[in-house]
């Protein structure tokens, strides 16, 4: 006889599958964190010098090259240990870091990746150390840590960016006073979309236009009728954007627009009512790690006033608490007609629920908007 499954079924399916995989993990995390001491990591005169015997280490991260580059390079300075850097956007970090442990190839030290959930799997095969700064509630806010594994140093405020020669910076201050500046008819063909497996920067944006009842999928639908261009990253809708092909773009952080301005970039932005704002990018230490002492030198460092005044050279809001915002950007912009600080309202998702729906949610969107690989 055939065998027939409708599609809510399979959804169903889909969600038990995905519901089993996070308890298993989190229960393997708790077996770990049962049976195993949480090393607390702080800089200390002899891990200096370990750290500078090494001499090296190899840093895995998510972020732009230009807002990740002074910052490490500053750490170099201060230190003498170099640092190869290796760039993988979204949770393909994450991917390869898993692939590479499988085969007992240790090559990576320390991770910066926006991929908590990816995070957590590593964690729990066992590839990531169980570690914790000192004096944690003294230096980081709640939200910003998966506590034992992975600290994020920065926070990524998303705004939207708009290219005055499309959207006239009068139209823009008026239109995006809420996300449903998007659906103006006259933004129909020239919206820029990343699409939502490709980095989670654009999922979680996405996903909080589902889980807001002022939006909700009905707003999603109306989005994706707006015909926009359907990216696979972030790169090419910023350079759309730029050239003026598309009028704005989704999802662009406050950092890197900021970057983009203080380099030239004629793009401005705006905060709407709401904006998702997330601590995504988690410093984490490789178990195994090859350059034992300059990785947790290094993990330790960047949640430090030297690397917080770093970040915010490269234009990043650090989330080290008792850090005044002095990024260099904000002065130049105070001399613009057009900027105004943050006002909005927040929305930070809950990372365990983002794994709970993210299996039938992230196809639900793709579906929505069209995509197909």
């Amino acid at each position: 006889m055939p065998f027939f499954i409708n599609r809510r079924g399979l959804l169903r399916g889909v969600v038990a599958a995905g519901a089993a995989t996070t308890i298993g993990r989190d229960a393997r995390l708790a077996a770990i964190a049962a049976e195993t001491e949480m090393e607390v990591v702080d800089i200390t005169p002899d891990l200096i010098a370990q750290a500078k015997q090494e001499g090296r280490l190899m840093f895995r991260y998510a972020s732009p090259v230009d807002l990740m580059t002074p910052i490490v390079r500053s750490f170099e300075q201060q230190f003498g240990i170099r640092v190869q850097m290796d760039r993988k956007a979204g949770s393909s970090g994450n991917q390869q870091f898993a692939a590479e442990s499988r085969a007992g190839r240790h090559i990576m030290d320390v991770s910066s990746l926006t991929d908590p959930v990816g995070l957590k799997a590593q964690a729990a095969e066992g590839n990531y150390l169980y570690w914790t700064l000192a004096d944690l509630d003294k230096k980081l806010p709640p939200g910003t840590y998966v506590r034992g594994w992975g600290y994020s140093q920065q926070w990524n405020d998303v705004v939207i960016p708009y290219n005055p020669e499309i959207v006239p910076h009068e139209k823009a201050r008026e239109i995006f006073q809420t996300w449903n500046g998007y659906l103006d008819p006259s933004l129909v063909g020239r919206i820029g979309l990343v699409e939502p497996a490709a980095t989670n920067l654009a999922y979680l944006t996405y996903m909080m236009f589902f889980e807001l009842p002022r939006y909700g999928r009905a707003y999603f639908e109306k989005l994706a009728a707006q015909r926009p261009r359907i990216y696979n990253g972030s790169a090419a809708g910023r350079e759309d954007i730029a050239a003026g092909a598309t009028g704005t773009y989704i999802p662009e952080w406050e950092s890197a627009a900021m970057i983009d301005f203080m380099n030239g970039g004629k793009v401005a932005w705006v905060f709407p009512e709401i904006t998702a704002t997330t601590a995504l990018n988690h410093i984490a230490i490789s178990k195994h790690a090859p350059n034992r002492s300059a990785a947790r030198l290094f993990a330790a460092w960047m949640f430090t006033a030297d690397a917080a005044r770093a970040l915010q050279r490269s234009q990043t809001r650090p989330t080290l608490l008792g850090v005044p915002d002095e990024r260099p950007a904000i002065a130049k912009l105070r001399e613009t007609s057009w900027w105004t600080p943050k006002r909005a309202e927040v929305w930070n998702p809950d990372i365990d629920h983002w794994q709970q729906v993210y299996p039938t949610l992230m196809p639900e969107m793709r579906r929505i908007l069209g995509w197909r690989r």
